[in-house]
């Protein structure tokens, strides 16, 4: 079973103990680097997890994080502008995100996900 938070160990040596990131921080991570990429109008989630993600804050939105074997896996629900090349998007969303995660927040990743969910003009 995945744990909802990520440990991460110090690496420098002589330090003991560790981070410990919550999902959410990982998931606010990503919502804002798919965000931010070139031909995603938005994110998309079912009406259940809407409800959730009223509790969590809107940049989970459309992102899904497991925790396993010490590294975080990211799901993303996505709708792309119409006329966009999806396979470039999605690379360049890919990239995005595991850059914001995992370089600037020291975050280890696993597999990125991206389904799309709907295409707006």
């Amino acid at each position: 079973m995945s744990s909802p938070d990520l440990r991460i160990p110090f690496s420098s040596p002589g330090l003991e103990g560790g981070i410990t990131v919550a999902h959410q921080v990982i998931a606010k991570l990503a919502g804002k680097a798919a965000r931010a990429t070139y031909g995603v109008v938005a994110m998309q989630e079912s009406p259940i997890r809407k409800l959730a993600r009223f509790f969590r804050g809107s940049l989970t939105e459309g992102v899904e994080v497991d925790i396993q074997d010490g590294t975080a896996n990211i799901g993303l629900h996505v709708i792309m502008e119409r006329g966009v090349n999806l396979a470039q998007v999605t690379a360049n969303l890919r990239e995005q995100v595991r850059y914001q995660v995992a370089e600037v927040g020291g975050v280890p990743l696993g597999e990125i996900s991206v389904r799309v969910e709907d295409l707006q003009d």
